[in-house]
């Protein structure tokens, strides 16, 4: 098998999401549904019988979804709706919304209003995570939602069952947790736009036979020269937008040393126990997962523990992904560039947006970054 066909599937998987979502549901007889970023628990969807499909709204040309709701509103939300809108999703026997923001809580409203033969639910996460009450309260939350998506599914599964699936995905996050480790020190052959390739799939595929396509790849596979060193990165956000930024990313000789990404590294850093009761793993899973910007912590603890991760991480400079019209990464992101400043550690704030945002204009300012942070590497 050649180099480039280990890495087919995963492709196919990309170019045709949804068709892969439908032959799936015909060869198994099996349901799909659909989940908006971030932070639901696909272990719970997995367990109760259905196939977990992340639904990202970057990189969508908006047409009709300006007729529902207003045109301010994030591109990852908006993109979404397009997507419904255009039929594109009626693969889907339900949707799952989670509430970590204004927009995402409203957008269920929409999402009744424009699907009311759509099952949907609002995955109710709690804002407050260093509240006394925030564990027993997520407890509770994410056993509802395992009863509801058993209800769209029709399965009668059980504990057991979840924690099979948590099992399923612990390995899973290893093996991604692997490929990223070697996007680091084997650049040349496990390039970001590879790695970010499996990231994306895996949060598409059946996670069983994603596995066992992964066993193909090049693990062992020696390091080969490069011609040009690698200037290492630490990036927040939200999604990877524009959606080719990996590219970019290998062009312009800069490597993914970590980040807090929802579709990269901070969605397989951290696995849930398997030695207790799934719910309470899941739990112990979400509040150790660093923190999303919609969720309310202490400042002072939030910052600090920002750049803590930053500095372990060393990286040459720090990259801020924040969505147009995201409220919560525009309220967070002036504390975390002062804090950046104050160790000596430069940032570029990129608003990433398919509406009036030049991928031209993104590249030329990855560019002068670079050069400014590379120092003496050529």
């Amino acid at each position: 098998m050649s180099s480039d066909d280990v890495w087919r599937p995963f492709r196919e998987v990309m170019e045709a999401p949804f068709a892969h979502a439908r032959a799936w549901k015909q060869a198994t007889g099996r349901k799909a549904v659909g989940h908006l970023l971030p932070d639901v628990p696909e272990e719970i969807i997995h367990g109760a019988g259905a196939l977990p499909l992340a639904i990202e709204g970057a990189g969508v040309q908006i047409s009709a979804a300006q007729a529902h709701v207003p045109g301010y509103v994030c591109s990852h939300a908006l993109g979404a709706l397009e997507l419904g809108l255009r039929g594109t999703l009626d693969v889907l026997d339900g949707m799952i919304i989670p509430y970590v923001c204004d927009t995402t809580r409203n957008l269920l409203h929409t999402w009744l209003r424009c699907f009311p033969t759509m099952p949907s639910e609002l995955l109710r996460l709690p804002k407050r995570m260093d509240y006394p009450g925030a564990r027993e309260y997520l407890r509770a939350e994410f056993v509802r939602f395992f009863d509801q998506v058993k209800k769209i599914t029709g399965s009668d599964a059980g504990p057991e069952r979840l924690s099979a699936s948590i099992g399923l995905y612990n390995r899973s996050r290893a093996r991604l947790r692997e490929a990223y480790r070697l996007q680091r020190d084997n650049p040349e052959i496990w390039s970001a736009k590879h790695v970010g390739l499996l990231f994306a799939s895996a949060l598409r595929a059946p996670r069983e036979v994603h596995l066992s396509w992964m066993d193909a790849l090049p693990w062992n596979q020696p390091a080969q020269g490069t011609s040009r060193s690698r200037v290492p990165i630490y990036v927040r956000g939200k999604v990877w937008d524009p959606p080719g930024i990996m590219g970019l990313f290998d062009e312009l000789g800069m490597v993914v040393a970590e980040d807090e990404i929802i579709t990269g590294f901070r969605s397989v850093a951290v696995d849930a126990p398997q030695d207790t009761d799934p719910f309470d793993a899941l739990c112990e899973r979400h509040l150790k997962t660093v923190p999303y910007a919609g969720y309310h912590l202490d400042p002072e603890i939030m910052v600090t523990k920002f750049v803590d991760r930053v500095r372990a991480s060393r990286a040459k400079g720090v990259l801020f992904l924040n969505p147009k019209f995201c409220e919560a990464a525009g309220f967070d992101t002036p504390d975390f560039q002062k804090a950046l400043e104050g160790v000596q550690v430069p940032a570029l704030i990129l608003e990433t947006s398919a509406r009036g945002v030049s991928s031209q204009q993104i590249r030329l300012r990855l560019e002068a970054f670079r050069e400014m942070i590379a120092g003496d590497l050529p």
